[in-house]
């Protein structure tokens, strides 16, 4: 407790002396009770009231008060001990105590929710006429175009489907962008006969389309694409939407290009054994189409034989 100077009394043994002063200040602010800490010195009530309106007594005064403070600090620390703990009910049975039980005061509880935390639990209401701060807020954000443009981005975002950003939309345009021109540089690369380059174009178009059609399940996209042999012994493809949706941009790119349309693979389907189109010429393109895939596989082993000094000479060793 702070410090004070005693109130000037004439001495007595049993009088209110300098040390009986400070002890009842003490134990004002141990008890929170001027009858209590009157009894702890041996002092009545009446006569610590009597010492305060003395003369001089400023001091006293201002301990007092500090002390009741300190006093009432203790008692809310007890409530709350109430309010967490509860209270012991002792429970008797013929006469004697048996056991006891917690007893929890709920409007004990609400007292010090209120009290520590007015805003949540016992928000004051406003006078009549007044603008709640929460309209004020939200009329100064939408005269701000700042706000306004921050506001229409998160309805923006919260409109978008679960799990697509639109982070995520713009990698998956940009991949897209990549793809195209990845399907016109394929095609350039192989009508120059640049061979090497226009299969790696098409390794990275494939990893292109295994990434966005399983999102790294590699494995079963590959099982997935396999011709599984039934049966009935015939081949079958496989796709997704998305690789249905990428065969159709390949044609799309092929047709404004001026090139040649390809034969449409069924995916899904059985994949027919000919895609040659019938007609009184059907043996004959037939045949013409099995010596242009025999003259490309002679011209591909040709083309890998010359890379190596081994390789071409084991190819025309075998050629011999």
């Amino acid at each position: 407790m702070p410090e004070f100077t005693p109130v000037p009394r004439k001495y007595r043994v049993d009088g209110w002396t300098a040390e009986r002063q400070r002890a009842f200040i003490d134990a004002l602010a141990d008890t929170g009770s001027v009858k209590h800490a009157a009894r702890r010195i041996n002092m009545s009530p009446e006569g610590a009231y009597y010492l305060r309106r003395q003369p001089g007594a400023e001091e006293f005064r201002a301990a007092w008060t500090a002390a009741l403070d300190h006093g009432v600090q203790a008692l809310v620390d007890v409530a709350l001990e109430r309010a967490f703990d509860g209270v012991p009910i002792p429970i008797y049975y013929k006469g004697e105590q048996c056991g006891e039980k917690r007893w929890y005061n709920d409007r004990l509880l609400m007292f010090l929710l209120k009290h520590h935390l007015p805003a949540r639990y016992d928000p004051t209401p406003l006078p009549r006429g007044t603008r709640h701060p929460d309209t004020v807020a939200r009329e100064a954000a939408e005269n701000c175009p700042v706000c306004r443009e921050r506001a229409e981005a998160e309805a923006a975002d919260a409109a978008a489907p679960p799990g697509e950003s639109k982070e995520d939309q713009a990698w998956l345009d940009e991949v897209l962008k990549r793809y195209i021109f990845k399907v016109q540089a394929e095609r350039q690369h192989r009508l120059a006969g640049e061979v090497v380059a226009a299969d790696y174009t098409l390794r990275q178009l494939t990893h292109i389309e295994l990434i966005l059609d399983c999102g790294g399940r590699g494995m079963q996209l590959i099982e997935a694409w396999t011709n599984v042999v039934r049966a009935r012994d015939k081949p079958e493809r496989w796709a997704s939407s998305t690789s249905r949706w990428l065969d159709d941009t390949r044609r799309a790119i092929w047709e404004r290009t001026g090139e040649p349309l390809r034969p449409a693979v069924p995916l899904g389907d059985t994949a027919p054994a000919d895609w040659s189109e019938g007609g009184p010429t059907l043996l004959e393109r037939g045949k013409a189409k099995r010596d242009c895939e025999r003259r490309i596989a002679e011209v591909q082993a040709e083309w890998e034989a010359a890379a190596t000094e081994e390789g071409w000479k084991a190819w025309k060793e075998g050629r011999g």
